[in-house]
């Protein structure tokens, strides 16, 4: 596959793209892996170009080829770069698909350019980061077996965690100091993705811009076609406000709930869901998508 390689501002954006015909699609990352190794890129790579549809993967900045301060976590800038390699394709109709972090990227992205022509996310989560991971962090140990004095205590954790960071702790983080660390050893800890200790000023403001960002009126901004997948049961985002949110937002978005498919789509058995390569495939030829400039 040929490689690409876009300059934006003080990064280089490492990407690879295959192209076909005048429609191309950009992905975009989940928050845990930035590289352009993801299966379902792959995937991406193997099913669209045959269809007539271009694909363009990336290296997150800041990770795998890619040069530059990593950007995890700061919206403004993934979006900057996702623009930056949206523009380099000489397409005549490219769009985003997203995958969970991403599918907040992809929507910013379509508000801040006209170029953006349409949408494809993958548990494009309707509620805030820090809304989502006490529902992850909920989901992760009930799963892992855990019974709910642990997930009480782990859910308390993250709410006095919050707290601290907005300076709303009126002992100014002894407390949750405390908890913290008679908690570093604990087998439950991983899985309630808090910090071993507290954080500096400038790691608290980059906490905030992350956890409080509100995808609810981005969605309701996006003016381009847009479907929309979600996983029956998702273990790490809940579906059901989700959905709700992207229905107050606007007429032109098409969702599919696929039975028994986690949060990337995959199947109890691991294998990827067929009725998501049969509607991304029907969606991205229809005509009506054709159409839309």
């Amino acid at each position: 596959m040929p490689e690409l390689s876009v300059q934006h501002e003080s990064a280089t954006i490492a990407a690879t793209y295959t192209p076909a015909g005048d429609t191309a699609v950009v992905a975009l990352h989940g928050a845990s892996n930035g590289t352009r190794d993801d299966p379902l890129f792959h995937h991406l790579h193997t099913v669209l170009p045959p269809a007539g549809i271009g694909v363009a993967t990336f290296d997150r900045r800041g990770e795998g080829a890619s040069s530059g301060v990593r950007s995890r976590g700061r919206f403004d800038l993934q979006v900057e770069d996702a623009l930056a390699v949206l523009e380099a394709l000489e397409v005549k109709r490219v769009g985003f698909w997203g995958l969970s972090q991403g599918a907040w990227i992809g929507p910013l992205a379509a508000v801040a350019s006209h170029r953006v022509g349409f949408l494809v996310l993958i548990a494009s989560t309707g509620v805030t980061p820090s809304e989502q991971m006490m529902y992850a962090t909920a989901e992760q140990l009930r799963r892992a077996g855990y019974d709910e004095a642990v997930v009480r205590r782990a859910l308390a954790l993250r709410h006095m965690f919050d707290e601290w960071v907005h300076g709303r702790a009126l002992d100014h983080g002894s407390e949750l100091g405390l908890e913290l660390r008679a908690t570093r050893e604990e087998p439950w800890r991983p899985l309630v993705f808090l910090p071993p200790g507290l954080l500096s000023e400038k790691e608290r403001h980059l906490w905030i811009e992350e956890m409080d960002f509100d995808p609810r009126p981005v969605f309701r901004r996006v003016r381009v076609p847009t479907l929309l997948f979600y996983g029956e049961d998702d273990e790490w985002s809940p579906v059901a406000p989700s959905i709700e949110a992207w229905q107050q937002a606007g007429e032109e978005v098409q969702t599919v709930v696929i039975p028994a498919a986690g949060h990337d789509l995959r199947l109890p058995d691991g294998t990827l869901a067929p009725k998501y390569e049969r509607t991304l495939l029907d969606w991205l030829c229809s005509g009506e998508l054709q159409q839309t400039d």
